[in-house]
């Protein structure tokens, strides 16, 4: 392992940065990091052989990993297709057909992304030897998939650990919008506000509470809900919630190291 891998690696263990939904890790908000690259870091951060059983939404699928390896596909939810081909069959990096096979599992439990997390448990299947199935970095090549995500800032981890509680967001660095996500309906009520007003929302955070801090406004979206105005060095955010959830978004926002 070289020294820029080993310092990643290191860097994610110790940022105390894991969230939780329902008693499950939380490892990617459905756009920080994307689905499948969140998919691999957990492989590629897995030693022992492990079963680990990922959630979004309806769907989940169960993949056998260890020694930094993916060595199958063991479980997936019914409303994914094709699995007979690939269900039980342990992976080789000279197989194509059968990556190319994984891979579209993959990107059916993928098309709609959302909170993901992850559950970890003894193998009961394909323990075996740690030099078994296909590295976490042969599959990034193979699939091109960014592995080389970059460290979560406060404001984004608040974003995550918003999870459920926030129908939508929309976040920006200085004024230029770099990420968003939510409902449609929601989401497109969330950046007409960004557009029309953020300016003035901006102000209004500074004004009451300077460079950092959160306000809500209650119902300000109408039907579509309310919002909350996050800022931080530089970073800010929109956030749309349920009128009922304003103390969750508080109680968030109060356990943050914002």
């Amino acid at each position: 392992m070289d020294k820029n891998t080993l310092a990643q690696k290191l860097a994610a263990l110790s940022s105390g940065e894991d969230s939780f939904a329902n008693g499950l890790r939380v490892i990617s908000d459905g756009v920080e990091p994307t689905i499948l690259s969140a998919i691999l870091s957990e492989v590629d951060m897995t030693v022992l052989p492990r079963k680990l059983t990922f959630k979004m939404a309806e769907s989940e699928i169960t993949l056998v990993a260890g020694g930094r390896r993916l060595r199958g596909l063991v479980k997936a939810s019914k409303d994914i297709k094709g699995v007979i081909g690939v269900l039980g069959k342990p992976l080789s990096r000279d197989d194509t057909e059968l990556l190319d096979g994984l891979r579209g599992i993959l990107d059916q439990f993928t098309a709609a992304a959302g909170q993901l997390t992850v559950d970890s448990a003894e193998p009961d299947a394909m323990g075996g030897q740690t030099d078994a199935g296909v590295t976490a970095a042969a599959l990034a090549e193979f699939w091109t998939v960014d592995l080389n995500t970059a460290p979560k800032s406060a404001l984004q981890q608040f974003l995550r650990d918003c999870g459920e509680i926030a129908d939508a967001w929309v976040a920006m660095s200085d004024t230029t919008e770099t990420t968003y996500h939510g409902d449609g309906i929601k989401l497109d009520a969330l950046k007409k506000a960004v557009s029309e007003q953020w300016g003035t929302f901006s102000a209004s955070v500074d004004q009451l509470t300077g460079e950092s801090g959160i306000i809500a406004l209650n119902n300000a979206l109408g039907e579509s809900g309310s919002i909350a105005i996050v800022k931080s060095l530089g970073e800010a955010a929109i956030v749309c919630y349920p009128p009922e959830k304003m103390d969750k978004i508080h109680e968030t926002w109060l356990t943050s190291k914002l």
